[in-house]
């Protein structure tokens, strides 16, 4: 009885750490994605609002990742966003580990010619 009693807990807490590291992850990648599609189809939105948009994507996702934390650089037609912070997971009830996460995405800006347009 003792021993089922243990095996249980056991199994509930290894399934409680999966359940907010892959809540934590699914929460990453969002914010990850939405700035990929940010940058991609922001070429020609200003660097800084950009860094705002992702930063407020972030807190949407209670990802904490502060507009410092974000880097956005523009060279010519590509446009590259940076990310790095610290997201706590719980592993155990009220116990966190510290993820050291980040993010690089990119894309290249390509303005389609209109006939009659110079």
């Amino acid at each position: 009885m003792i021993k089922t009693i243990f095996t249980t807990a056991v199994v509930v807490i290894i399934l409680n750490a999966i359940g907010h590291a892959g809540m934590a992850a699914w929460r990453y990648f969002q914010v990850r994605d939405q700035a990929q599609q940010l940058i991609l189809f922001g070429g020609k939105t200003p660097t800084a609002d950009l860094e705002y948009q992702i930063a407020e994507i972030a807190e949407q996702f209670e990802v904490p990742l502060a507009r410092e934390d974000i880097v956005v650089t523009r060279n010519g037609p590509r446009t590259v966003a940076e990310a790095y912070f610290t997201m706590p997971i719980e592993v155990f009830p009220r116990i966190f580990y510290p993820a050291d996460l980040s993010f690089m995405v990119e894309a290249f800006s390509v303005e389609v010619m209109t006939p009659g347009r110079n």
